[in-house]
């Protein structure tokens, strides 16, 4: 009996080790779907309180602006979640070798891409929001927002 009962545990033991082992070797990207767009109180747009505040719109500057901000979503959701992935299989890679491999690079130009192509959706975006404002708010909200799209290194400016 004794036996058996230390046979069971470590045939448990086994079972549990290889289950955890097993799920973390072959661990997906745990990347965001484009459906999991955030939401707070049933709306999708608490992120353009500040902007209806800070910049006093009116009700047709802010509706326009939530139009934009809507259609705009669904593609800055797809390239973020595009960008993880890209992220995920380049550290993967990397994790692997010791050196800089071919595949480590194309990847490497492959994030580079995606993210270009994400700051540029951005900045088209930035653009199209500033237009629905009067040339003061816009210039107010191009001096705040520019800094933040474009990196760190142009934050001081």
């Amino acid at each position: 009996m004794n036996r058996g009962l230390i046979i069971f545990i470590a045939a448990v033991l086994l079972g549990a080790g290889t289950y955890f082992g097993t799920r973390q070797f072959l661990k997906r990207c745990d990347c965001m779907t484009a459906d999991e767009v955030p939401v707070e109180n049933g709306s999708l747009l608490p992120e353009l309180q500040w902007l209806r505040r800070s910049f006093h719109l009116t009700e047709a500057q802010f509706g326009k602006v939530q139009a934009l901000h809507l259609a705009y979503q669904p593609r800055c959701a797809d390239l973020c979640m595009k960008i993880q992935h890209s992220d995920h299989e380049l550290m993967m890679a990397a994790a692997s070798s010791r050196t800089v491999t071919e595949d480590v690079s194309k990847l490497l130009q492959t994030r580079a891409r995606l993210t270009q192509e994400c700051q540029q959706a951005m900045l088209q975006h930035v653009y199209e929001t500033a237009a629905c404002m009067t040339p003061e708010q816009a210039e107010r909200y191009l001096t705040i927002v520019l800094p933040h799209v474009l990196g760190p290194a142009h934050a001081s400016h």
